[in-house]
């Protein structure tokens, strides 16, 4: 079998479990983390110009294309008899492919706010801190891991340049999808050994190992706090904006 074929698993079985096909923040990486500055750039002010037949059509197009690159990984995956439970669509960014149908299919400000505040997040850090560095350029899994968190980068960002204002106030909502995703998670790993939004481990996340060493036996308390320190930081300029015009209307 080409290696143009191979899974994560795959790779590190004939390379061994350090084995790093690019580096972090190399060449490779850099072409990744710089293709989705330029997408999300053009496309947040791109977007802003459209009206909203033309905004609904560029969302649906962006959800076909992220359904059929995760498709395009199970059906690699099946063909060539590397299919394992970790490809199920549990994990975070799995899970936000649905929730991007749900908003393309019906707009509410409910999924907007899940885009926001897990799916936009969560990619990034994905492509921050890749876990399929094993991988080489020219192999289907690493073209389907970077392009498909690319696109889940560009749908909310496309929400904000179309005139979304997140709100701290509907974090409660977005607590709960995260909620039921990790009690969904946390059932698939211990029925089916599998590391569903990395509960069980970093494996090979450069940013989660930090945590996992830092915190040790405490690591889900770990991750829970820096979902906290994320919401702090991208909630913190929309609530001070809304702070600063609520009293320019009083005065």
């Amino acid at each position: 079998m080409s290696p143009f074929w191979y899974t994560i698993d795959t790779m590190l079985q004939l390379r061994g479990g350090d084995y790093k096909s690019f580096a972090l923040f190399g060449p490779v990486h850099l072409f990744w983390l710089g293709l989705c500055a330029v997408l999300c750039t053009a496309g947040f002010f791109g977007f802003r110009r459209l009206g909203d037949r033309g905004r609904r059509r560029v969302l649906a197009v962006l959800t076909l294309l992220l359904l059929a690159d995760e498709l395009l990984k199970d059906v690699a995956s099946l063909a060539t008899g590397q299919f394992v439970w970790q490809f199920l669509p549990f994990h975070l960014c799995s899970i936000n492919l649905f929730i991007c149908l749900w908003y393309t299919l019906r707009p509410n400000p409910i999924a907007a706010e899940v885009l926001y505040a897990l799916c936009l997040p969560g990619a990034l850090a994905a492509l921050l801190f890749p876990s399929w560095q094993a991988l080489p350029l020219w192999n289907v899994m690493h073209l389907h891991s970077s392009t498909v968190h690319i696109m889940l980068i560009l749908y909310p960002v496309l929400l904000l340049g179309g005139g979304f204002r997140p709100s701290a106030r509907r974090l409660p909502a977005v607590f709960g999808v995260l909620a039921l995703d990790t009690a969904a998670a946390a059932l698939c790993n211990h029925f089916l050994d599998t590391n569903f939004m990395f509960l069980r481990g970093s494996y090979g996340n450069a940013a989660l190992k930090v945590i996992e060493q830092l915190f040790g036996p405490a690591y889900i308390l770990g991750l829970l706090l820096i979902v906290f320190a994320v919401w702090a930081v991208l909630y913190l300029p929309w609530t001070a904006a809304d702070l600063l015009r609520k009293r320019r209307s009083k005065t």
